[in-house]
């Protein structure tokens, strides 16, 4: 070997070997002892044994501070390149929290767009593995700290490749909004904190003291909606991200991954009938049908503590990824509240751009929300998931179990056909209404209205047919057949298989997008 390539070649080792400790070892060793994982072992936790391959390695930053000093800066805290997961080629960044606490500066913010451009081109599903303090303010060649741009390239790119953010540190300020943009958000239990302020700049501005649980990822989970799962650590919440890309096609041109399944495809599920009781008056767990319903009983659920009455979650059914979504007649709650309309909203929004199939499974409260919901603005919130099920135009299946009422979520939960669902089956126990309420409209409406009236029109909404009723007219497009419970996930399966080679079907007129209610 030549002498300048001997040279050249120990010249880029040291460099890699100096990469492995970010600033050094003292902040390697705090990294530690907040029981986090270095970026390099989250990138390996995350992809494919061996298959990591890094690019700007040899990147570092190349402003001053305001302060005229230089700093070393390895890979200027940006760790990029591409791995796979499961076989799949992936695109992964992660922040390195040990070089100026993972901010972003010019030559990260680069390294960052660059990484976003090959994932859009190559069509491969971008996985930030957040860990950062946001901005490096105060160097001489940027000026808003360059995290505008994370914005643009997740906007862009929205709905073309599946976007995960796992977020396992701090995420502050403006940076704060990147996760939130993504298609789903992961946090990690104790060490990831997501805020627009923070307590530091809370308390400096307003001197408010703010909670240690205000933006972690429990709290996101609960009380705001924008967390879609939490870890318990570093390694579980990595884990839950490999997990939930299994789920996902790379990109939007193709189908999601059919996994192999020792389960039987057309197999009777006998349990059904003792788990969800003929008598409305007794509730149940939807959750313990959903896992007797689908492959090997494994299902993977979004935001599962937040609007408990509506469980959303991705399965599979002979292999094939699914969407599914239903009401949970355990939790008190209306599937219409504001809460549970964003949960269904964002959820059915990422099924359409990835085209997985949407199953739902209905069973709704015998009750609409109050004053409450409605000072929150619920015909938006509504309104916003009937615009997004109408226009959708994947797979929509739908079974009724047992109670299905228009004004109480079925017509959002494919109870009726002519909302666009390819398949609406009825278990033989189910009731279907328009109006879930019992109220006597001769009450509301004061004296006047005779009884036969009453009878003959205004009570007419109220009436609560059972299923036999309903099917025996076709026109009335609700319910395509009455089903054997034990039969339902046989037909779910048969349903799929059908609706599979479904076809988009558009306007004449071409058109940007509609405008939903916000």
């Amino acid at each position: 070997m030549e002498t300048a390539m001997k040279n050249a070649l120990e010249r880029l080792h040291k460099i890699q070997e100096e990469n492995l400790l970010g600033s050094g070892q003292k902040w390697v060793d705090r990294q530690r002892s907040l029981g986090k994982l270095l970026a390099r072992e989250r990138i390996e936790c995350f992809v494919d044994e061996g298959t990591f391959a890094e690019l700007g390695s040899v990147v570092e930053a190349t402003s001053m501070r305001i302060d005229g000093k230089i700093i070393h800066s390895p890979c200027d805290g940006a760790i990029i390149g591409h791995g796979s997961v499961d076989g799949r080629h992936v695109a992964v960044y992660a922040s390195d929290f040990t070089v100026q606490a993972g901010s972003a500066a010019q030559q990260h913010m680069v390294k960052f767009d660059k990484l976003w451009d090959f994932a859009g081109k190559w069509g491969i599903p971008m996985v930030w593995l957040l860990d950062s303090a946001g901005g490096r303010l105060g160097q001489d060649d940027i000026a808003a700290a360059g995290v505008e741009w994370f914005f643009w390239y997740e906007s862009q790119y929205s709905g073309v490749v599946p976007q995960i953010c796992v977020l396992l540190g701090p995420c502050i300020a403006g940076q704060a909004y990147a996760p939130c943009l993504t298609d789903f958000l992961l946090m990690s239990r104790g060490t990831a904190h997501l805020w627009l302020g923070g307590p530091r700049m809370t308390a400096a501005a307003t001197s408010e003291k703010m909670d240690d649980v205000v933006g972690s990822g429990d709290y996101h989970m609960i009380h705001s909606g924008t967390c879609d799962a939490v870890g318990e650590d570093d390694r579980d919440t990595i884990a839950m991200a490999r997990k939930l890309l299994g789920y996902l096609p790379s990109n939007f041109r193709e189908k999601p991954p059919v996994a192999r399944t020792d389960d039987i495809p057309l197999r009777e599920v006998p349990d059904l009938v003792d788990i969800v009781p003929a008598d409305l008056s007794k509730n149940y767990d939807m959750h313990d049908v959903i896992e007797r319903l689908v492959d090997d009983g494994d299902y993977f659920e979004i935001k599962d503590e937040y609007a408990k009455q509506l469980i959303t979650c991705l399965c599979r059914f002979n292999g094939q990824a699914v969407g599914l979504v239903a009401s949970n007649p355990v939790e008190p709650g209306s599937i219409l509240e504001c809460n549970a309309c964003d949960k269904y909203y964002r959820f059915l929004e990422v099924l359409d751009a990835y085209n997985i199939p949407l199953v739902n499974l209905i069973d709704t409260p015998p009750y609409v929300p109050g004053d409450e919901e409605e000072e929150k603005g619920l015909l938006r919130h509504g309104g916003k998931i009937i615009h997004l099920y109408a226009n959708a135009t994947i797979p929509k299946i739908s079974i009724i179990l047992r109670q299905s009422y228009g004004d109480a979520g079925s017509i959002i939960l494919g109870g009726v056909k002519g909302m666009g669902g390819d398949f609406c089956y009825s278990w033989p126990i189910a009731t279907i209404g328009v109006s879930s309420s019992d109220l006597d409209l001769r009450n509301a409406y004061g004296g006047g209205v005779e009884d036969d009236a009453y009878d003959r029109y205004l009570n007419r909404p109220r009436e609560k047919l059972d299923v036999f009723e309903v099917a025996r007219t076709a026109t009335a497009q609700v319910v395509d057949e009455i089903i054997n419970p034990v039969d339902t996930r046989k037909k779910i399966i048969r349903a799929l298989e059908l609706t599979k080679n479904k076809v988009e079907r558009l306007p004449l007129k071409a058109k940007a997008h509609g405008t939903p209610p916000t």
